[in-house]
């Protein structure tokens, strides 16, 4: 890769990194969480469920295994991502995820490592925490990283936390709320960061998700009904170095074996974007196993107009 073109990609980083996940950013995991706009901190009902609200594990009651594969801005930013659900009935459940960003040119990484335990407080509320390493690191034996003196290390790693809440006050209404990155991380490669940027930044979610099988009963017309019980609506909104995001998503099951989804996400402040995604999923019974396979496609809108992102994901229910 020649100069000229690394240059542009570790710009890239620096100005978009609220797009793209560099230093950490969030672009969240798996195709069905982002079909719904990301609006997914209360629901956390399946194997992403580490990555959105670690509350969410002590509702879970089967082992799930979610795997994703994500690819944005044409192939340049690549994700992957496999994280493990086990609970332990009145011990708990415990989780297990990890997450790997690459870029085209293999000169840039970026890796998550966590381990989660999330227990009921009460059949209304659960409570969960997030153990996470995270490390970064560029090709030390890339000449032009060699010469660049902002580089005086290549490689670094941090320890954080994440907390999460998930209640369920009145049937069909949760609540979700997390907390990421409570104890400062800092993975800068460079001395020339300011103090107050070094840190990867804390992000906090608050949402509800309320299931319309509530009030299915109250409609007049049967296919209304079903179609009613089978939906759940999400809202969500986020802060995270002083830029606030909203998501908004709408899911429903046909036969329980096909859903449809869409969402819309905005965030407003230094970086403002807002994209606009659709999904679907299809379970397939593999013996006493479920098979799930998600499909979400957003395009993006922003600082970085007309770009798209695919996301394929996976998750076993056993």
């Amino acid at each position: 890769m020649t100069k000229i073109s690394i240059s542009i990609m570790v710009s890239f980083f620096t100005i978009f990194s609220p797009l793209v996940y560099a230093a950490f950013n969030d672009i969240g995991v798996g195709a069905r969480p982002l079909g719904l706009g990301g609006a997914f901190v209360a629901t956390a009902d399946d194997g992403n469920a580490t990555r959105y609200n670690a509350g969410g594990l002590g509702y879970i009651d089967d082992i799930q295994l979610s795997l994703t594969y994500a690819r944005h801005f044409s192939g340049l930013i690549n994700y992957n991502y496999a994280g493990v659900v086990l609970p332990f009935g009145g011990a708990g459940s415990f989780g297990a995820s990890f997450g790997i960003l690459s870029e085209d040119s293999k000169i840039y990484k970026e890796q998550t490592i966590t381990l989660s335990y999330s227990r009921k407080l009460l059949n209304q509320i659960s409570a969960g925490m997030n153990f996470k390493l995270l490390g970064t690191s560029f090709d030390k034996n890339n000449e032009w990283i060699q010469e660049n003196p902002y580089f005086t290390k290549t490689s670094t790693s941090a320890f954080t936390i994440d907390m999460g809440l998930l209640a369920k006050p009145i049937t069909g209404l949760n609540f979700g709320l997390a907390a990421e990155n409570l104890v400062p991380a800092d993975v800068n490669i460079s001395e020339d960061i300011q103090d107050d940027d070094k840190n990867v930044p804390r992000n906090i979610r608050a949402g509800l998700a309320y299931n319309l099988s509530a009030i299915a009963q109250s409609a007049q017309q049967e296919a209304l009904r079903d179609v009613l019980a089978h939906t759940q609506i999400m809202s969500e909104v986020s802060l995270r170095n002083g830029e606030s995001e909203i998501h908004l998503g709408v899911e429903s099951w046909v036969h329980k074996t096909i859903s449809i989804r869409g969402g819309y996400s905005n965030k407003s402040g230094v970086h403002s974007s807002s994209n606009i995604a659709i999904g679907a999923s299809i379970k397939v019974p593999v013996s006493k196993s479920a098979l799930q396979f998600d499909y979400a496609f957003q395009i993006i809108m922003g600082e970085l107009k007309s770009n798209v992102a695919h996301r394929v994901s996976t998750n076993v229910v056993f």
